[in-house]
């Protein structure tokens, strides 16, 4: 236990870090995260949600290993893996986990548009690891006995380089059903105060399961359930389901979401491509802009709470018709009233998507892995979000509304 680092975390409990790991928290760039908001400015709707993607990045890490464990005692035989090989998977998941969200631009997905044109945040995730701190500390690990390269991680992160028999290892960290979404509806929930994001994790995690890859005879593994863990599934993804529409797709908090991009469009521009310049970005560094601009309309909407309201919204599921027709809609709008004071929430474009799982079961008896939307009757009927809005000022609100409700009625006749 000399060895071992020891941080208490409120879904986990005590998270233990080796030192390499202790030395990668404690890295500037890692310590940023504890200035970056997990949920943007959600708070603004659920007070609770000042939690940030440090300590997410560390529950992921936690639970990445608790499913790892789980699966490489279960199929031991399969895997035949000696014990040097399985604690250097292990610890170069667990780097990966740690590490898979430290490219994240300030109020993490809200803001992600503003990233340089063609790069998501993995592409800053890669940077940042071949950067002069995180790669010097990684680089540590072989003279530890355990002979990992941080340019190794980094082209994992990339695709660059994957090694097929570990492969199953990104479906770990990022998956159908992975330790990222296992922590994050956990957390969130937790930190909302609601209990949508509330799922049997541990039965969800003793069933999982490594299978022949259905798709490719090459030898290669991939992450199952077991039938007998289906309701777990289902658990999670009914979690995840009304997370997605209770909170992630919450209107005001997308409205907050349209006035931080208009602000930072307008006022910012892109975030940097060079490391050292995009380190510098946190969610203090925009409040800090905010206030310098405190005069512009979308910085006034945040730092007084003045958001636009939702003037026009479609169901949760619209039919090919419906989005037709508020396109058609939206631009209805922008030709009779004032294009600044409105805006159009599009939910093919919003950061946070919620789609159908395709996971394999491994079906008892020894029967072919079939897709679990074919066993699971709940999963298959879920369908994916999108709800589509058009907000505006609030003093604009019933004019505006009386326009779309006319214009849909008269549209559907």
């Amino acid at each position: 236990m000399d060895d071992w680092h020891i941080i208490r975390d409120p879904i986990h409990g005590f998270i233990k870090l080796s030192e390499v790991e202790r030395e990668l928290i404690d890295s500037a760039p890692f310590q940023r995260l504890r200035h970056i908001r997990q949920l943007a400015l959600t708070s603004m709707v659920y007070p609770g949600a000042e939690h940030t993607r440090f300590s997410h990045s560390l529950g992921v890490m936690e639970m990445a290993t608790k499913v790892f464990d789980t699966l490489t005692i279960k199929h031991s035989n399969l895997l035949q893996w000696k014990d040097d090989e399985r604690a250097r998977n292990r610890q170069f998941l667990r780097l990966m986990a740690l590490l898979h969200d430290v490219g994240h631009a300030p109020f993490s997905h809200a803001s992600e548009e503003l990233l340089s044109k063609g790069l998501e945040h993995e592409d800053y995730t890669v940077k940042i690891i071949e950067h002069q701190e995180i790669k010097d500390i990684i680089d540590k690990l072989p003279k530890n006995g355990i002979d990992i390269q941080s340019q190794e991680v980094a082209d994992y992160f990339s695709g660059k380089s994957i090694d097929p028999n570990v492969a199953f290892l990104k479906e770990i960290y990022a998956g159908e059903v992975d330790a990222d979404k296992m922590d994050y509806l956990l957390r969130d929930s937790l930190y909302t105060g609601v209990h949508y994001g509330k799922f049997d994790y541990d039965r969800l995690i003793n069933t999982l399961c490594l299978i022949p890859n259905p798709k490719h005879d090459d030898g290669t593994f991939i992450m199952a359930i077991e039938e007998g863990g289906i309701h777990a599934l289902e658990a999670l993804v009914l979690a995840r389901y009304f997370m997605f529409t209770q909170v992630y797709f919450h209107r005001i908090r997308r409205s907050y979401d349209h006035h931080l991009t208009r602000f930072l469009k307008r006022n910012m521009g892109y975030y940097p491509t060079d490391v050292v310049e995009f380190l510098k970005w946190d969610d203090n560094t925009v409040f800090t802009l905010l206030k310098k601009h405190k005069d512009d309309e979308d910085a006034a909407c945040i730092l007084n709470r003045t958001h636009y309201v939702e003037t026009f919204c479609t169901e949760e599921h619209p039919s090919e018709k419906d989005i037709v027709l508020f396109t058609w809609l939206t631009e209805e709008v922008s030709k009779t009233f004032d294009s600044t004071s409105f805006f159009a929430d599009v939910a093919d474009k919003a950061p946070h998507k919620f789609e159908k799982t395709e996971l394999f079961v491994k079906k008892k008896g020894g029967a072919k892995p079939c897709l679990v939307t074919k066993v699971s009757k709940i999963i298959d009927k879920l369908q994916t979000i999108q709800q589509y809005r058009i907000f505006t000022r609030k003093s604009d609100r019933e004019r505006v509304k009386k326009f779309c409700d006319d214009f849909m009625l008269q549209k559907k006749k």
